[in-house]
């Protein structure tokens, strides 16, 4: 009697031929649907693409990538202060989003705590992570614009055409003059922040303008007016008013960060921020159990398993997640435009921490917007430059990844 059941040994074999070609047929009809969608998605590409090339190709020049947005030339309008202000801002998010979005992934996927309740907050700080990934940017941009630009008006309100918050370091105040000179102007060290106007009819001593200190004197309207020029640039009018000016280094710093680069790149920080920490995690999950096993084995530390088995090992993983992110963040305008405002009227990148920036997606949100065939034709190029930046830097990982993969092996 044989042991194995009826519904094997007595099978109808007509009934297995047709099931056989009928699965074939099924997997045959999935094969050519997703090669039909996969065409689909690279014939729309294609599309657009192309349509992006004829109507922005008379447009790529040196000047598009040399130049500022101009209104009175807008043939020669370019986007260099936007490629520089997209460089800072991105810049600024890596060097936050990266450290902190794989730290925070080691530290929810290789330290899992073992108490009840350690564990309850840990699958609760991990769940809201996975929902954090799909919320739409311009939350991110409204939480940016609280928490950074205003952090909740705890150093006070920002004003326009005045020092706003708390000042901590990098720069200097002045009192701005006129002399006698027409045009030329001379500088005295602001001593009283809050007062911003100030009148001058005694000698003072002041800087000129290539910071030499030089003794200024007075003249009293109804006498005699110098008429030597070197000493009419030492000398104004009696009851002149000097206006506040301030001199900034590239370290200028303050108390809330207004709308400069540095709060755009934490906003967007926070934007990819989960995308690493998931991704970071998925490849820490990919690492076999054996390594972690054999490492701890040898004597080895949490830690020392981590820095030298787990993170070399995922290390691709983590570069493709963080190649992603940066993508996403160089093309994100929505919370750019919360944060920083839409305004493009700038000649040059940004000069202190606290200086503002136009990115490359705001710029072509704006160009796009306008009335006119040039801006349209202009925003166009500005595309095709925003998507060779984007390749150059997403080569740029892959060939790190693959150079530190190679190593590895």
């Amino acid at each position: 009697m044989s042991s194995m059941p009826d519904a094997i040994v007595k099978q109808d074999a007509k009934y297995l031929a047709d099931n056989a070609r009928r699965r074939k047929q099924f997997s045959l009809w999935f094969y050519f649907l997703c090669v039909a969608i996969a065409l689909i998605s690279v014939v729309i590409l294609v599309v657009l693409m192309i349509s992006i090339w004829s109507q922005g190709q008379s447009r790529l020049s040196s000047d598009l990538l040399t130049r500022s947005h101009s209104e009175l030339e807008i043939e020669r309008s370019g986007m260099w202060p936007a490629i520089l202000g997209s460089l800072f801002v991105c810049g600024t998010c890596a060097l936050v989003a990266l450290p902190l979005g794989v730290g925070t992934a080691v530290f929810l996927e290789e330290f899992q705590p073992t108490n009840k309740l350690l564990r309850w907050i840990h699958g609760f700080v991990q769940l809201n992570i996975s929902n954090l990934a799909g919320v739409p940017s311009i939350v991110y941009g409204l939480l940016g614009l609280t928490v950074f630009v205003y952090m909740f008006n705890v150093f006070g309100q920002i004003r326009v055409n005045e020092s706003a918050g708390m000042e901590i370091m990098g720069y200097k105040h002045f009192y701005q003059v006129l002399t006698l000179e027409p045009g030329h102007v001379v500088f005295v060290p602001q001593s009283d922040p809050t007062k911003r106007q100030t009148t001058f009819d005694e000698p003072f001593q002041a800087v000129d303008p290539d910071g030499n200190s030089i003794e200024i004197s007075i003249w009293t309207p109804g006498t005699p007016k110098p008429s030597d020029p070197a000493i009419r640039r030492q000398t104004v009018r009696a009851g002149a008013i000097g206006g506040t000016i301030t001199e900034r280094s590239w370290y200028y710093f303050r108390l809330p960060f207004d709308k400069s680069f540095l709060s755009g790149g934490l906003t967007l920080a926070l934007v990819i921020l989960p995308i690493i920490i998931i991704s970071s995690q998925e490849s820490l999950r990919g690492v076999p159990s054996s390594l972690r096993e054999a490492s701890m084995g040898l004597g080895a530390t949490t830690w020392q398993t981590v820095r030298d088995v787990c993170l070399p090992a995922a290390l691709p993983g983590i570069m493709t997640g963080a190649i992603l992110a940066m993508g996403r963040a160089i093309g994100e305008a929505a919370p750019i435009l919360v944060v920083m405002g839409a305004a493009v009227a700038k000649s040059t990148g940004p000069k202190h921490l606290m200086d503002d920036a136009v990115t490359m997606p705001v710029l072509i949100f704006n160009w796009a917007g306008r009335q006119q065939d040039e801006f349209k034709e202009l925003s166009a190029a500005a595309i095709i430059v925003l998507l060779v930046v984007l390749l150059l830097l997403n080569s740029t990982a892959i060939y790190i990844r693959h150079h530190v993969q190679k190593a590895q092996s």
